[in-house]
């Protein structure tokens, strides 16, 4: 009987400390939610409970007690670590868990490539990026690489490193610094550097997804092996597009670059990646993607248009 008393006394005391870990959210109907707050985005709040993510219109909540302190941003003012004690609600634009210091993501794949244009061959193909964020600090670096053999000689032979940084002005506005080398030997490109600065903003935040569009001015340089090198102001415009189907464990994506030359018909460059990446078991994935390299002007002899598609599996961190 005693160690069933004490057994009864241990699960409510569970019960209590789980009920005041809680962030409590209180609606205009009554209603009132426990779990915890996630973020607060584009009049939306997101919180976390037993029965999954709930999002409600921030118009609808009367309170809010949170547990520990989050990142606060309240009209005209920077974000601060702390709880919505003392702040009106109406004063409240954005929430947010505070994030470690730097906080960095990435993936890296290997597979093999079906590829036709320029490059109709198969070949190896190795990708990867590595996100770093520090509070308003984003960078992103990515690569790719392919190279195949065919009976000792050459077949295929290009490479792609990107480079973005972007400093965020609050939770969607960001300015925006762009690189893009790329070389192959397929297409007579023995460089093509493409350096884009201007502004951005995250259109889209949930938890089901992100959709960000760039938008500024940019300088195209093209080192050609067999022919005069060539450059152009342009116009730059990104769409970044991720979308998450069932949790984290398929994510779609869509990622595009354009470079329109602002003096001659012929200046215009464009890539564009599509894909699929499902979730396997942990951290490893596979990924289908097709990517498109389009130049209006390029080496002589040489076609426009170049297109690949690539099966790969990999790990994500």
């Amino acid at each position: 009987m005693r160690r069933r008393t004490l057994s009864v006394v241990a699960v409510v005391l569970c019960l209590m400390v789980s009920r005041a870990e809680a962030d409590q959210v209180e609606l205009k109907n009554g209603d009132r939610l426990s779990g915890t707050v996630v973020s607060l985005a584009g009049g939306k709040l997101t919180v976390k409970t037993s029965f999954g993510d709930l999002v409600v219109p921030w118009g609808e909540v009367t309170a809010v007690r949170l547990d520990k302190p989050m990142l606060v941003t309240v009209t005209g003012a920077e974000p601060r670590l702390v709880t919505l004690e003392g702040i009106a609600l109406a004063d409240v634009v954005a929430l947010a868990i505070e994030q470690p210091p730097v906080v960095v993501t990435g993936s890296a794949s290997a597979g093999w490539l079906n590829a036709n244009g320029n490059t109709d061959v198969s070949s190896f193909h190795l990708d990867g990026q590595v996100v770093a964020r520090r509070h308003m600090d984003r960078f992103t670096t990515g690569g790719a690489v392919n190279h195949a053999q065919d009976g000792g000689v050459d077949t295929a032979n290009n490479a792609t490193a990107s480079f973005n940084y972007d400093r965020f002005f609050n939770d969607r506005l960001f300015a925006n610094g762009n690189l893009i080398l790329t070389t192959d030997s397929f297409r007579g490109l023995d460089l093509r550097t493409a350096l884009g600065g201007g502004l951005g903003y995250e259109v889209w935040k949930t938890p089901a997804g992100t959709l960000s569009i760039e938008g500024g001015l940019g300088y195209v340089w093209e080192d050609l092996d067999d022919a005069p090198s060539s450059s152009y102001t342009a116009a730059r415009e990104a769409v970044r597009l991720k979308v998450f189907v069932a949790g984290s464990q398929v994510q779609l994506f869509h990622d595009h670059d354009g470079y329109f030359g602002l003096t001659g018909d012929d200046n215009l460059f464009f890539r564009m990646q599509n894909g699929i990446r499902f979730t396997l078991v942990g951290h490893l994935v596979s990924t289908i993607q097709m990517d498109l390299d389009y130049d209006k002007s390029p080496a002589p002899g040489r076609k426009t248009t170049d297109r690949s598609t690539s099966l790969t599996f990999g790990y994500k961190f």
